[in-house]
C-alpha cells in the first residue's frame, strides 16, 4: 500500500473514470447555496411582486385578527389561508430552486449514468469517527466557523446602521411596515449573499484541489495501471514469441513447396510457387528479412529449391506483394525470365 507521501502523479483519465462511476465527484456544496441565494434576492428584487402581494395580503389578513376572540371556523379559515397563500405563491420559486440545483450539480460534474451503491461499511461508527476528525472535516467546519463568524459580524454592523429604520417601522401603518421591512431585509440579504458567494468560490477551488489531491497516484500505481492496460510486458513477449515460432513453421512448410527463392542475397528472401494449373500467375508462398531470409535460403537448400540473386527483385516483391498473393502484371516480364532459368535448371537436372 503506498503511503500519501509517496503519491506525487497526477490521476489518470482511468481512475478519474472510476471514482467517477463510485460516484465520487467534486461537489461544492456552497456553490449551489450561493446561487440558490443569488436567485433568491433577483427574484425578490424584480419577479416576487405576486409573492410579495400574497404575503402582504396574508399578514394584514393575520395583524386584523389579534385581539379579537376566534372560533374554530376562524382558525380553520387562518390555516387555510396560510397553507394557500404559500403553496401558489412560494411553489413555482421552490419549483425554480429545485431545477436551479440540479443543474449546479450537472454542471459541476456532468450526469452520473451509474447508480449509487449503499455502502454500509460507512455506516460503520468506528470509520464514521475517523472521518470526524479527519483533515477535510477540520477544514470545512473551520471554513463554516469563518463563514458564521464574518456573517454575524457583517450582520451586526448592518444592524447598529439600520436600527432606527426598524425603530420607525412601529409607528407606520401594516403595508408601510412590510415596505420598510422588504427594503431593509434587501440590504441583509445583499450582505449575506456577498459573503456566500465570496465562500462559495473559494469553496469550489478547495473543493476540486481536494479532490485531484485525494485521488493522486504513486508512481507505482500508475506503472501497474499502464501495465494492466497494456498487459504484462513478458506475458506479451512470449505471446509474441509463440506467435514468431507459429509464422517460423508456417514459412518452412510454405518454403518447402516454392518452384524459386528470390533473394538479395542475405537481408530479404521471397520464395514463389507457380502452377500453371492452379493459378494464373506465379504466387509469394513465403518472406521474410534477416534472419527468416537466411532461414528460407536453409529451407531452399535443404528441398534443392533453385536459388536466384536478384536484390533489387527481391526487395521489391517483399514490400509489395503479401503471402498467398499472386504476381502483379509489372512483375510478369522478370517473373519470365526468373522461371525460364529456373526451367533450364530442371531440364539439365534430367
Amino acid at each position: 500500500m503506498a503511503d500519501d507521501t509517496d503519491k506525487t502523479e497526477e490521476p489518470t483519465a482511468k481512475k478519474l473514470e472510476k471514482a467517477r462511476g463510485e460516484g465520487n465527484v467534486p461537489k461544492s456544496g456552497e456553490v449551489v447555496g450561493a446561487a440558490i441565494l443569488l436567485f433568491g434576492t433577483v427574484y425578490m428584487l424584480f419577479w416576487s411582486t405576486y409573492t410579495y402581494d400574497s404575503i402582504k395580503k396574508l399578514m394584514i389578513y393575520i395583524f386584523n385578527k389579534i385581539g379579537q376572540e376566534l372560533t374554530s371556523t376562524d382558525y380553520y379559515n387562518m390555516t387555510n389561508a396560510i397553507i394557500t397563500t404559500i403553496f401558489y405563491s412560494l411553489a413555482p420559486f421552490f419549483l425554480v430552486v429545485i431545477l436551479l440545483a440540479i443543474i449546479l450539480n450537472v454542471v459541476q460534474f456532468g450526469f452520473l449514468t451509474n447508480p449509487i451503491k449503499l455502502k454500509f461499511e460507512k455506516l460503520n461508527p468506528v470509520s464514521g469517527l475517523k472521518g470526524l476528525f479527519s483533515l477535510k472535516k477540520l477544514l470545512e467546519a473551520t471554513k463554516l466557523l469563518a463563514k458564521l463568524t464574518l456573517i454575524v459580524f457583517v450582520m451586526t454592523i448592518l444592524f447598529g446602521l439600520t436600527y432606527k429604520g426598524f425603530i420607525a417601522m412601529m409607528d407606520k401603518d401594516i403595508t408601510s411596515s412590510l415596505d420598510a421591512m422588504f427594503t431593509l431585509l434587501l440590504y441583509f440579504v445583499g450582505a449575506i449573499l456577498f459573503i456566500v458567494i465570496l465562500f462559495a468560490i473559494i469553496d469550489y477551488f478547495f473543493t476540486r484541489h481536494y479532490y485531484f489531491k485525494s485521488l493522486k497516484m504513486s508512481k507505482e500505481e500508475v506503472k501497474d495501471e499502464h501495465k494492466n492496460m497494456e498487459g504484462d510486458p513478458k506475458v506479451k513477449a512470449k505471446i509474441k514469441g509463440i506467435q514468431y515460432k507459429l509464422h517460423y513453421e508456417r514459412m518452412r512448410a510454405s518454403a518447402k513447396d516454392a518452384d524459386v527463392v528470390i533473394t538479395n542475397p542475405t537481408h530479404y528472401s521471397v520464395a514463389l510457387q507457380y502452377d500453371s494449373a492452379v493459378n494464373s500467375a506465379p504466387k509469394v508462398v513465403a518472406k521474410g528479412i534477416d534472419f527468416l531470409a537466411l532461414k528460407i535460403r536453409d529451407v531452399a537448400k535443404e528441398n534443392k529449391i533453385p536459388i536466384i540473386e536478384n536484390p533489387a527483385l527481391a526487395r521489391a516483391l517483399y514490400d509489395q506483394i503479401q503471402i498467398d498473393q499472386e504476381i502483379p502484371g509489372e512483375f510478369y516480364q522478370a517473373m519470365a525470365e526468373v522461371f525460364s532459368y529456373v526451367f533450364e535448371l530442371n531440364k539439365n537436372k534430367r
